[in-house]
């Protein structure tokens, strides 16, 4: 019952001369890899592995007056696995739960149904003031990325008090978040002050986020810079933004006189025109020559930021666990050196693509990276290795497109070289992959 609340809120008729605007997508997607494992030595390598997920994301706005706004985000089975939340049936006999396959019982309510965010805003001749759970997005999306895209498997929100203006080509964003620890009238609760100013046009953009963050009880302080900025000439389009986090304090793990410095950055470069197109971006983002010392030097480009199919996309190596459980679902990523987010790596990603027909695109991919920065014991196998991905898109119909991708990740020293003190190694082997994503958009 109260599952249908807010869908009776969002499709019943507006009142007072509301207009309600609608946004979002419903993105199928399927993915096959042989294997994450990047072995067929090792006793725990997993071989072939398919999973089938789906998203259905909501966006609406209330455009109450002029003056007054509400927005949301509602996500209906977000990232959800086909067939995984089934209901159960008891079976009058034995007693034991079954889980049901039939139109009645295919999901629980908790599972189907997420308020992602939810924020009001007043728009005045001086500039809009917003507060709520609401999206963070800035420059090429490398620390701030919403989400919003059909492909995207991550989302920046923040509960904060936002002012923005333009003064023509001139924009100002100012905003205060919290990030709530769990006690009332504690210091203990995580405050961060941002500040964004700037110049876009539609060929030309620059502009500076400044951040502070700051906990009281953990004596924790820090800040961060980003600068980001873009052209265009014709059909070449160039693209930068540079990240620098500096800040110390204790951690709430127990860890004193921390200190942070780190660093993440990428330039892009694109030539586009009616027939084909080339892309070049070169990247890095920094790790720790001594992960076990006070100084914190690792920096992360957020995960929605995909040059791959699978390096920087994967947990890899993924092996396949020794007891199966609700809990660990077959898979342990203990071994893995690579997760969802580009981390302590240098990387370059060239592409081109070519326009097959008007509404079908090949596009072909190669992605090779290096360690930023590693440990002693990683000296002399510093190569993540190369990724080639191909892949097609067809857009029969507006609002409707799907992308189909190929790969192969020819793995470096890095994981080629390495050994899990409990895991073992051999992780030497090619990895194959194959995603399928269908959307309709709106």
């Amino acid at each position: 019952m109260f599952t249908l609340l807010p869908l009776l809120a969002l499709t019943s008729q507006p009142a007072h001369a509301t207009e309600l605007v609608w946004e979002g997508f419903y993105r199928g997607r399927g993915e096959l890899f042989n294997s994450l494992s990047l072995s067929k030595s090792n006793e725990q390598a997993e071989g072939t592995s398919n999973q089938i997920d789906d998203r259905f994301s909501l966006r609406p706005s209330w455009l109450i007056t002029e003056h007054a706004a509400l927005h949301a985000q509602i996500d209906l089975y977000p990232y959800t696995l086909w067939g995984k939340t089934t209901a159960d049936t008891t079976d009058p006999l034995t007693g034991e739960a079954t889980a049901m396959a039939d139109s009645d019982g295919v999901a629980t309510e908790s599972d189907s149904l997420v308020a992602v965010r939810a924020w009001g805003e007043a728009i005045t001749p001086y500039g809009r003031v917003a507060a709520g759970r609401m999206p963070m997005e800035w420059g090429a999306g490398l620390l701030w990325n919403a989400g919003n895209t059909a492909d995207a498997g991550h989302s920046d929100t923040a509960t904060r008090l936002q002012y923005s203006h333009t003064f023509g080509q001139v924009f100002l964003l100012a905003a205060w978040d919290q990030q709530y620890e769990g006690f009332l009238n504690a210091p203990d609760d995580m405050q961060s002050a941002s500040l964004a100013f700037g110049y876009r046009s539609e060929t030309a953009g620059f502009g500076l986020l400044n951040i502070y963050r700051y906990q009281p009880s953990m004596s924790w302080n820090a800040y961060t810079g980003d600068i980001w900025g873009f052209a265009q000439v014709g059909p070449l389009r160039a693209e930068l933004e540079a990240i620098g986090k500096f800040g110390g304090g204790n951690l709430e793990t127990g860890a004193n006189d921390i200190t942070q410095m780190a660093f993440g950055g990428m330039l892009n470069a694109q030539l586009a025109t009616e027939k084909y197109g080339a892309e070049a971006e070169l990247g890095f983002a920094t790790g720790d020559l001594d992960p076990d010392d006070k100084k914190e030097h690792t920096f992360r480009i957020d995960s929605n930021h995909d040059i791959a199919l699978m390096l920087f996309e994967q947990n890899l190596p993924t092996l396949e666990t020794k007891v199966a459980n609700d809990t660990n679902a077959g898979r342990t990523t203990d071994a893995a050196l690579t997760t969802n987010g580009i981390s302590n790596a240098i990387y370059l990603h060239p592409s081109v693509h070519y326009n097959l027909l008007p509404n079908l695109q090949a596009k072909l991919g190669w992605t090779t990276a290096t360690l930023a920065k590693g440990p002693a014991e990683t000296d002399g196998r510093h190569g993540y290795g190369n990724e080639f991905d191909l892949s097609l898109r067809y857009d029969p119909f507006p609002h409707l497109w799907i992308r189909g991708t190929a790969g192969v990740l020819l793995p470096g020293k890095y994981f080629s070289e390495y050994t899990n003190d409990e895991l073992g190694g051999g992780f030497d082997q090619p990895a194959f992959g194959g995603q399928l994503l269908g959307t309709v958009e709106f």
